[in-house]
């Protein structure tokens, strides 16, 4: 009698589910407590499978933060154009909503980040890339007078690493923050800090 064999399943859509698995675990637990037969069995698919895709759990994390990002950034580019006001309160509502949508995922990151020089790296190559972004508004905003002047590459650090600590609590809480609230205290603290109040 011969034992029924497994349909062998396409490379992209083993690391698609890998990554969704991944994802799904990520909501219900932190990452240290994340194992690769947990992963695989949320998959459906056998343990060697991963190690043809994934070197270790960093690379998951990786590779969620690459999706991350890419969602993040279609995020951005729906803000309207418009007054300065209107941008920064649509860009901190993206953010809250991004934290909140991946919350499992952004404390899995911050905890790989912290064992991982590969994730780090990528985790601070996206952090730098933001505070640079929100630095050149904020000069801008200063050059045309509508800021008032301010160390703009280090106050811009500083509200990023803020929404970071804030929005991994807020939302890991029981019960959690409401996005809403979430949003109305960035807002407080980002908008007097600019000046925009």
């Amino acid at each position: 009698m011969s034992t029924p064999t497994r349909s062998r399943v396409p490379a992209a859509e083993a690391r698609a589910r890998i990554t969704a698995a991944t994802a799904r675990l990520l909501d219900d637990r932190p990452f240290r407590e994340l194992t690769v037969d947990a992963v695989m069995a949320e998959a459906g698919l056998a343990r060697t499978v991963f190690y043809r895709h994934f070197d270790g759990l960093p690379g998951i994390v990786l590779a969620l933060l690459a999706e991350l990002r890419d969602d993040v950034l279609g995020q951005a580019r729906v803000i309207p154009p418009g007054e300065r006001a209107a941008i920064l309160r649509s860009s901190l509502a993206a953010t809250v909503d991004g934290y909140a949508r991946h919350h499992g995922l952004l404390l899995a990151l911050d905890h790989a980040a912290r064992h991982d020089v590969a994730v780090e790296r990528a985790y601070c190559a996206i952090a730098d890339g933001a505070i640079a972004g929100v630095a050149a508004v904020i000069e801008d905003g200063i050059a045309r007078g509508e800021l008032r002047p301010l160390p703009a590459f280090e106050v811009a650090r500083g509200l990023a690493l803020l929404n970071n600590t804030y929005l991994l609590d807020a939302f890991g809480r029981e019960p959690p923050v409401t996005p809403e609230a979430a949003l109305e205290a960035l807002w407080t603290i980002w908008s007097r800090t600019v000046g925009l109040d």
